[in-house]
């Protein structure tokens, strides 16, 4: 796709920070909160995000973006190639920059894209982006136990199982673990294409 080409949401290709084979990332900009918004009102999108269903305002999820950033992390938005297809976003929160922590957090919020290996790529490009660009040395998440879609598409961009916290969530009335995974930057093995190999530069 040529520079200045669109995809079909306007979305100009050159946006992207890096393609991989099915999914591009770019900065999370302002003008995508409303999709955001839009798709968190669906049961299912925030259920499988979080685990909670609360409905957030633009106000509100805009604040939560300008908080990562503000301690240290990185939104982005992700990208269906090669249409360039806003479908989700992804990002490293919650960084310590003493202990190179920090948490993932992620949402393919179009529901076209499930179960396609769309968010495993994006996992995939998301954590290589910390432990390259961020120096972090270890990342982490919590998931639902209900969520086996998600905890398989982890499972497949390098995180393992740390532990659970028993049946600590309640969705639709009944009880669930909390897991808890993590990757290592010594076991993590980076996507290509992906970004810039700088030990080639």
């Amino acid at each position: 796709m040529a520079e200045n080409e669109r995809g079909k949401e306007g979305i100009k290709a050159n946006t992207l920070s890096v393609r991989g084979n099915k999914v591009g990332l770019g900065p999370w900009l302002d003008e995508y909160l409303d999709s955001w918004v839009q798709a968190i009102q669906d049961p299912q999108v925030s259920l499988y995000g979080d685990g909670t269903f609360m409905m957030g305002t633009r106000e509100e999820e805009g604040e939560m973006f300008k908080l990562t950033k503000k301690e240290g992390g990185v939104n982005f938005a992700i990208f269906a190639l090669p249409e360039v297809k806003l479908i989700g976003l992804c990002g490293i929160y919650r960084v310590n920059k003493t202990w190179l922590n920090g948490h993932l957090g992620i949402s393919i919020f179009d529901k076209e894209f499930w179960g396609k290996g769309y968010g495993t790529e994006a996992v995939k490009l998301t954590v290589d982006y910390a432990f390259r660009f961020l120096n972090l040395h270890t990342i982490q998440l919590n998931t639902s136990g209900f969520n086996a879609r998600a905890m398989g598409a982890y499972r497949k961009a390098g995180f393992k199982e740390m532990g659970r916290w028993r049946e600590a969530q309640v969705v639709a009335g009944k009880r669930y673990d909390e897991v808890y995974m993590d990757c290592l930057r010594s076991e993590f093995e980076s996507p290509k294409p992906g970004w810039f190999d700088l030990e080639a530069q």
